[in-house]
């Protein structure tokens, strides 16, 4: 982070010096990505990867621990709803339904917000979780595959350990299909009917519906935009980089400062 941070840096200062001619030129060029990332889109799921997206669980003694959570916390396996303080959530519930498999449900304000299946292969190599997220217009399903990448420690539940993110399996098309707007400096992201509008350039703002209180920002780059998600508490949770490649598809990349982990994808023209 250091580094990205002195890079960034030395970057702003060179773009200090810079004349009205390069201004101009990226006015022109912040014009062309809006005229055509603009749209309606569909997430190539096929095409989404994943680096350095490791999560780590611990269930013993009845007891469930997300470790990789920032901060870390615990509650009860024991199938009962427990109050917890996180963005976005303020009571889980977790049932073990075998050696291999736990059941999850997340709730705010008295709403079920989503549930999961966690299942981990007979080998232990592997870890599928089918979920549902039940905000937005539509309720949205899919899978998130896992290989491991830390042993489970001696009496613990099949689900502990590292876990490195592999992939999707099937996802709705709801959760994937999202539209861009640009009209002038406003800039607007919709999906599955919930969406927010921010001034290009300007302070962030507050995401509405969103269960956690993020807000977010949205700055123009030399060939597309970024948009900075940032928590209640000030914390920039997330970043997603659009261009657009030379078949006109759409390329996202998002990064979570927090662990440096990256998710990669294109988007395709909805037909």
């Amino acid at each position: 982070m250091k580094k990205l941070v002195l890079i960034t840096g030395a970057a702003a200062l060179a773009l200090s010096a810079c004349n009205s001619r390069a201004d101009e030129e990226a006015a022109a060029g912040a014009e062309a990505a809006a005229a055509t990332i603009a749209g309606d889109w569909v997430v190539n799921l096929d095409t989404a990867s994943a680096e350095n997206a490791v999560e780590s669980y611990l269930l013993v003694d009845g007891q469930y621990t997300c470790e990789s959570c920032n901060p870390p916390f615990s509650y009860a396996a024991d199938g009962e709803v427990h109050e917890v303080d996180r963005p976005g959530l303020d009571a889980v519930m977790m049932e073990v339904v075998d050696d291999n498999s736990v059941r999850t449900m997340g709730m705010f304000e008295g709403e079920e917000t989503g549930n999961s299946v966690w299942t981990v292969s007979e080998d232990g190599s592997s870890m599928s979780i089918a979920w549902n997220n039940l905000r937005g217009e539509e309720a949205i399903s899919g899978t998130t595959n896992y290989n491991r990448v830390g042993d489970a420690p001696d009496g613990a539940h099949a689900i502990s350990g590292g876990w490195e993110l592999a992939g999707w399996g099937d996802i709705d098309d709801a959760g994937l299909s999202f539209s861009i707007s640009i009209d002038g400096d406003q800039y607007s992201s919709r999906g599955n009917g919930e969406g927010w509008t921010a001034t290009v350039g300007g302070d962030a703002v507050v995401i509405p519906d969103n269960d956690a209180g993020d807000s977010v920002r949205v700055e123009a780059t030399d060939n597309g935009y970024r948009e900075t998600y940032i928590s209640s508490d000030g914390e920039v949770v997330g970043v997603t980089e659009l261009s657009l490649d030379a078949d006109g598809n759409l390329v996202g990349v998002n990064t979570d400062p927090r662990d440096d982990s990256v998710v990669r994808w294109t988007a395709s023209r909805a037909s």
